[in-house]
Formats: C-alpha cells, structure tokens, sequence
C-alpha cells in the first residue's frame, strides 16, 4: 500500500537532527527522499558517538532518523555535481535543508534560484533563529534554543537549570517542519506557485511551551521546580548549563581540537589534560563540569558571551521566562502575540512557529467557547434554522 505522499519527490540537504527528522517522517508517509551527502564522511550524525556505541560502524542516532531515504554522494564544490543538484531540483517537489542561511544560496541553489529551475519548488529551511535578525548568523542548536526561550527552568530540580534529557526542540520543529511541508504540497496541488517554508528552532521551542509561556505571561508567575545536575545522557562535557557571576549560561559540544582554546578563554591551564578526547569527556563528565562550572562563576554571562562566540563555540544565555519575553531575537520573531478572547480579554500567547512566504498562517479564530460554532457549521452542511432548532430543543448539542 502506498504513502499518502507516494509520488512526492524531497530533495534533502541536511545533517545533525532537526531537518534530517522530517525528512524521514516524509519518507514514512511515502515520498521519495534523496539526501545529499559529503562524499567519505557523509552527514554529522553517521559517527557522532565514540566507538564504542557503534553499531557495525554506524552510529544509532543516524540509524534512527534515516530510514526511507535515498542517500547520494555530491561535492558540490564541482560544476558538474551542482549540474547534478539542478537537475534533481528541476524534479522535485520539495527542497529540504537545515543549513546556515546563505550556505545554498553560495552554491546556487537560492529559492530564487530554484525556482527557476522549477516554478512550483516548494523550499524548505529548518533554521536556529530565522532568517534574519541578530541572532541570525549564530550557530543553532538544540541545547541552546531551549536556553533562550526558558525551557531549562521547567526541567529538573531546584538550582541549575537543566538541559532535557532528549533531543526535544530538534524533534519538535522537525515535526512543524514536515506539517508545513505537507500544507505547502497541499497548495501546490491546486495549482500553488513555489514558496518559501520556514520553521526556526528558537520559535520552535516556544511553541513548544505554549501552555506554560501562556500561564507566566498572563499570571506573572515564573515556575518554580522542586529540590539537586543533569544532561543529557549520551552527550560528553562540557555539555550543560553553568553557573555565572549574574545568571546561568549553556555550552554545547565543543569538538577536542577546540579545548585548548577553550582552557585559555575560561583560564583552565589543565584542560586539555583533562578533556584529551571523547571518551574520557564521556566518561569524566561530571567531574569536568565541576572544574569549568567554577571557571564560570568568575565572571558575567554577557562577558563569557562576548569571549566564546567569536571562535565558534556553541553558547547561549540562560534565560528564564522573564529574560526570553524581552530577548532580541523573541522580540524580532513577534511569537508573543496578544488575542482579544470574547471572555478572557486580551491574552498573550505564543504564535505561530512556521512560515510560508505564498500562503501565510495567521491566527484566525480564538479559542472557541463551548459549542460556539455549532449552529455555524451545521448551516454549512445543509442543515435549516428550523432542522437545528429541532436538534438544539432535542438537546444533541
């Protein structure tokens, strides 16, 4: 039996989780997914683990989210292999990518561009933060989006705020991603033009929290966790969140040729000594995060900010509630919306996370009120004042 998206053709461009998810997620509902990959080494997630957790080579993250694909092998830096990528796009239906902003349109294959090789392309970006604003050009990543828009303080106990334990805003987004996916195909069915769809982890991970965000914004009460430091479980440190001088800030994965640099900035003269590799970063995680967690304290988080960001290392501050509402990039996203409910009056909520650039989501109705629309879709499927009245005085609504 065929998928419902049997005859749907996805061209993918991705690594890491976010965007690779979705894909697979549309290759479970029957589209033809074709992935181009680095050739030797393919995406990230094919040998993110140590060794030791390798099943026959590969690792079990990648197994895990890359089944129904088709996996092709392309330097893109060859003419000839970009040839290739254009003719792929001129039969597709879809592009799917989770590369920086701006990484594909160096290449040549902008949205601009793909639609002139295909005027009904639907192109799909799974971003950290969006397409423009000032965190734009920063590294996203999934850790570091549930920093910034106030996640960490709902997990754990009290103190530190605490990191999931799953992969939670990759996968969410991953999930809005293939739905809008989905809803673009549905309008280029009828005839739709090509357009842009984008889905951002940032607005992902508030959406995410809809209900809680909902609940402080409209209350004024921040959440509050019960009473002792945890990661994730397969990650090696320096992964968490530490303490600074005037709040918490996260720090992702940071790749062994970086620690050293990284001893320097926080003042470590042992670091590498510490961290040599992967296993024992595996391995001594807790007692590594002691040492960096006292660096740490040392100094304010915007100071630590300012030091790590230029080189590259996977960074964010900790925000609670509070701190997300007024954050710059929140505040560019406009994903705090206000609605005027018929009851509950003006109510702040978290708008929507996915964009298209042809056929726009909005926020068209409010929360309904009880049975509030029954009289209005039964007139929509035939039924006479006189026929609901009947129904209405039967008490079937």
């Amino acid at each position: 039996m065929k998928g419902p998206l049997d005859g749907i053709k996805i061209l993918g461009f991705s690594h890491f989780a976010q965007a690779p998810f979705a894909m697979q997620l549309l290759g479970d509902y029957g589209a033809d997914v074709i992935n181009i990959e680095r050739p030797g080494t393919g995406e990230f997630e094919r040998d993110c683990m140590v060794d030791k957790d390798l099943l026959g080579g590969e690792s079990p993250y990648f197994l895990s989210m890359n089944r129904n694909k088709r996996s092709m092998t392309l330097n893109l830096k060859s003419e000839k292999s970009r040839e290739i990528v254009r003719k792929l796009i001129a039969r597709s239906d879809v592009i799917v990518t989770n590369f920086r902003p701006g990484v594909l349109d160096k290449l040549g294959f902008s949205f601009e561009e793909a639609k002139k090789l295909n005027p009904q392309i639907i192109y799909a970006q799974a971003l950290g933060y969006g397409s423009s604003g000032p965190y734009k050009d920063l590294p996203g990543q999934d850790l570091l989006a549930q920093s910034i828009s106030g996640y960490t303080h709902l997990v754990g106990p009290e103190g530190v705020p605490v990191p999931g334990g799953t992969f939670l805003i990759d996968m969410y987004s991953a999930i809005l991603l293939t739905s809008a996916v989905c809803a673009a195909v549905v309008n280029k069915l009828k005839g739709g033009a090509a357009q842009q769809v984008e889905v951002n982890l940032l607005d992902s991970a508030l959406h995410l929290q809809s209900q809680e965000i909902s609940y402080y914004l409209n209350t004024g009460n921040l959440p509050k966790r019960n009473r002792n430091y945890s990661g994730h479980v397969h990650m090696e440190a320096p992964y968490g969140i530490y303490e600074t001088k005037n709040g918490y800030i996260s720090l992702s994965t940071t790749h062994p040729d970086k620690v050293a640099k990284l001893g320097e900035i926080l003042k470590i003269d042992n670091l590498s000594e510490l961290m040599p590799n992967k296993q024992v970063m595996q391995r001594d995680k807790e007692a590594i995060y002691e040492v960096i967690n006292e660096a740490f304290k040392k100094e304010n988080t915007q100071h630590w900010l300012a030091e790590l960001q230029p080189f590259g290392y996977w960074c964010a501050k900790v925000n609670d509630y509070a701190d997300m509402e007024k954050d710059p990039q929140v505040i560019h996203n406009k994903m705090i919306r206000t609605i005027d409910h018929p009851i509950a009056g003006k109510v702040k909520v978290v708008g929507i996370p996915v964009h298209f650039s042809e056929t726009p989501a909005e926020i068209r109705l409010n929360p309904p009120m009880l049975g509030e629309h029954n009289v209005e879709v039964l007139k929509e499927i035939g039924y006479s004042d006189e026929e609901i009245a009947k129904l209405k005085n039967e008490n079937l609504f």
